[in-house]
């Protein structure tokens, strides 16, 4: 249940493999309008958006339907935090542009952090993710979403994107570090156990 297709690509990516049908969730051709709750939590948001779902489900008589929500946001630690679960609203405001404004030289820690509820048609599943990094002094790459062209991601053994933000690489790239594919892999393993 997102209007942003970058969301649903990688939705499509981690969930396709194992035999869905990934689609956007869609009420007479359009995605249909939840109320974005301004909540503490990233945890909370996804419930919210959860219960919303669940509730248009069952008012057009797909109770029974799979369904998968996330919310996600920029996390950046001489800030605070901010812009946190008001990083859509942030963005929308200021932009990348205003983020590397209020920045501190000094401390350009931040972390991309998901959290995702999954509808098997009788229960939901919780996911979480978090994706460390840095944020770079300008903006780079046309690839990805949101603040992307600005975020370094944290190198891991296996996996570097060489100092390139996640604006500037490929998805398939950006998914080896992804907070949101960290999520969607947490579901994808609590999916698991409830049916072995």
């Amino acid at each position: 249940m997102t209007g942003n297709q970058g969301k649903l690509l990688e939705a499509k990516n981690a969930f396709s493999p194992f035999g869905f049908n990934v689609e956007q969730f869609l009420i007479d051709g359009k995605v249909p309008e939840i109320i974005e709750p301004q909540c503490e939590t990233l945890d909370d948001v996804a419930d919210a958006k959860i219960s919303q779902g669940l509730q248009l489900l069952k008012e057009i008589g797909k109770e029974k339907d799979a369904l998968l929500v996330e919310d996600s946001g920029l996390f950046i630690e001489s800030l605070g935090g901010f812009p946190g679960v008001y990083s859509a609203y942030v963005l929308d405001k200021i932009g990348c542009e205003g983020i590397l404004k209020i920045m501190d030289d000094v401390n350009r820690k931040a972390s991309f952090q998901a959290s995702a509820r999954f509808w098997d048609g009788t229960k939901v599943h919780k996911g979480n993710g978090i994706c460390p990094g840095n944020i770079i002094h300008s903006i780079r790459g046309e690839n990805g979403f949101g603040y992307d062209p600005i975020f370094v991601p944290l190198d891991y053994l296996e996996f570097s994107t060489d100092g390139l933000t996640f604006g500037e690489v490929k998805i398939d790239m950006k998914e080896n570090f992804s907070h949101r594919k960290k999520a969607l892999d947490d579901i994808l393993l609590s999916l698991k156990n409830v049916i072995m």
